[in-house]
Protein backbone atom coordinates (compact mmCIF):
# COMPACT_ATOMS: atom_id res chain seq x y z
CA UNK A 1 0.00 0.00 0.00
CA UNK A 2 1.10 3.42 -0.87
CA UNK A 3 2.10 6.20 2.20
CA UNK A 4 -1.21 7.58 1.41
CA UNK A 5 -3.07 4.03 1.87
CA UNK A 6 -1.26 3.94 5.31
CA UNK A 7 -2.70 7.09 6.30
CA UNK A 8 -5.99 6.41 5.19
CA UNK A 9 -6.36 3.28 7.66
CA UNK A 10 -4.71 5.41 9.88
CA UNK A 11 -7.86 7.86 9.38
CA UNK A 12 -10.17 5.18 9.56
CA UNK A 13 -8.65 3.70 12.66
CA UNK A 14 -9.11 6.69 14.83
CA UNK A 15 -12.19 7.27 16.41
CA UNK A 16 -12.73 3.48 16.15
CA UNK A 17 -14.52 2.23 18.80
CA UNK A 18 -13.19 -0.37 21.18
CA UNK A 19 -14.18 -2.53 24.30
CA UNK A 20 -17.38 -2.37 26.07
CA UNK A 21 -18.07 0.97 27.60
CA UNK A 22 -14.84 2.62 29.80
CA UNK A 23 -12.98 -0.40 29.43
CA UNK A 24 -11.38 -2.92 26.66
CA UNK A 25 -9.07 -6.40 27.31
CA UNK A 26 -5.60 -7.29 26.08
CA UNK A 27 -6.63 -10.16 24.04
CA UNK A 28 -3.23 -11.93 25.03
CA UNK A 29 -2.88 -11.41 29.40
CA UNK A 30 -6.42 -10.07 29.38
CA UNK A 31 -5.73 -6.82 31.64
CA UNK A 32 -8.19 -3.60 31.82
CA UNK A 33 -7.32 -1.41 29.40
CA UNK A 34 -8.91 2.14 29.77
CA UNK A 35 -8.29 5.80 28.33
CA UNK A 36 -4.69 6.83 28.10
CA UNK A 37 -3.46 2.88 27.93
CA UNK A 38 -0.69 2.87 25.44
CA UNK A 39 -1.61 -0.65 22.71
CA UNK A 40 -0.94 -2.11 19.84
CA UNK A 41 -4.22 -3.37 17.45
CA UNK A 42 -4.10 -5.85 14.81
CA UNK A 43 -6.73 -4.43 12.19
CA UNK A 44 -7.62 -6.27 8.99
CA UNK A 45 -10.17 -6.00 5.75
CA UNK A 46 -10.99 -8.99 3.62
CA UNK A 47 -10.29 -8.23 -0.06
CA UNK A 48 -12.99 -6.30 -2.44
CA UNK A 49 -14.45 -5.53 1.20
CA UNK A 50 -15.09 -1.79 2.42
CA UNK A 51 -15.13 -3.01 5.60
CA UNK A 52 -11.53 -2.60 8.32
CA UNK A 53 -12.46 -5.12 11.22
CA UNK A 54 -10.66 -4.76 15.48
CA UNK A 55 -10.38 -8.00 16.23
CA UNK A 56 -7.83 -8.01 19.10
CA UNK A 57 -5.85 -4.99 21.03
CA UNK A 58 -2.52 -5.68 22.94
CA UNK A 59 -1.34 -4.30 26.19
CA UNK A 60 2.21 -2.73 26.42
CA UNK A 61 3.45 -5.86 27.74
CA UNK A 62 2.02 -7.97 24.82
CA UNK A 63 2.90 -5.69 22.62
CA UNK A 64 3.27 -6.99 18.68
CA UNK A 65 5.26 -6.37 16.47
CA UNK A 66 4.81 -8.75 13.46
CA UNK A 67 1.68 -10.35 12.03
CA UNK A 68 3.01 -14.36 12.07
CA UNK A 69 1.10 -16.02 9.52
CA UNK A 70 -0.58 -13.28 6.97
CA UNK A 71 -3.58 -14.26 6.18
CA UNK A 72 -4.09 -14.81 2.02
CA UNK A 73 -7.09 -12.19 0.89
CA UNK A 74 -6.73 -9.64 3.67
CA UNK A 75 -5.14 -6.43 3.96
CA UNK A 76 -3.87 -6.72 7.53
CA UNK A 77 -2.29 -4.03 10.31
CA UNK A 78 -0.72 -3.30 13.36
CA UNK A 79 -0.77 -0.07 14.57
CA UNK A 80 0.51 1.51 17.91
CA UNK A 81 -2.38 3.84 19.35
CA UNK A 82 -3.52 4.77 22.43
CA UNK A 83 -6.86 5.05 23.95
CA UNK A 84 -9.64 8.10 24.58
CA UNK A 85 -12.98 8.40 25.98
CA UNK A 86 -14.95 9.84 23.84
CA UNK A 87 -17.87 11.17 24.51
CA UNK A 88 -20.99 10.91 22.58
CA UNK A 89 -23.78 13.94 24.14
CA UNK A 90 -26.98 12.87 22.24
CA UNK A 91 -26.04 9.43 23.64
CA UNK A 92 -24.98 10.54 26.89
CA UNK A 93 -22.50 8.11 26.72
CA UNK A 94 -18.92 7.11 26.87
CA UNK A 95 -16.89 4.60 24.62
CA UNK A 96 -13.29 3.97 24.35
CA UNK A 97 -11.84 5.18 20.83
CA UNK A 98 -8.29 4.53 18.97
CA UNK A 99 -6.46 7.93 19.04
CA UNK A 100 -2.85 8.88 17.87
CA UNK A 101 -3.25 5.75 15.45
CA UNK A 102 0.17 4.96 13.62
CA UNK A 103 0.69 2.03 11.48
CA UNK A 104 3.63 -0.55 12.24
CA UNK A 105 3.40 -3.15 10.03
CA UNK A 106 1.32 -4.10 7.07
CA UNK A 107 0.41 -7.39 4.58
CA UNK A 108 -1.49 -6.84 1.03
CA UNK A 109 -3.89 -9.51 0.45
CA UNK A 110 -1.42 -11.24 -1.62
CA UNK A 111 1.04 -12.17 1.24
CA UNK A 112 -0.66 -14.06 3.04
CA UNK A 113 -1.11 -18.56 2.83
CA UNK A 114 -4.40 -19.53 1.95
CA UNK A 115 -5.85 -22.38 4.71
Amino acid sequence: MTVAGIETVELILTGWCVGVGETALCQRCKTTLGEGSAITVYAYRRAGEQLVSVPRLYCRDCDRRSIEHPTCGCSEWLAEARLALTADVAQQSHNLTLCNVEILVEHGPEAGVSR
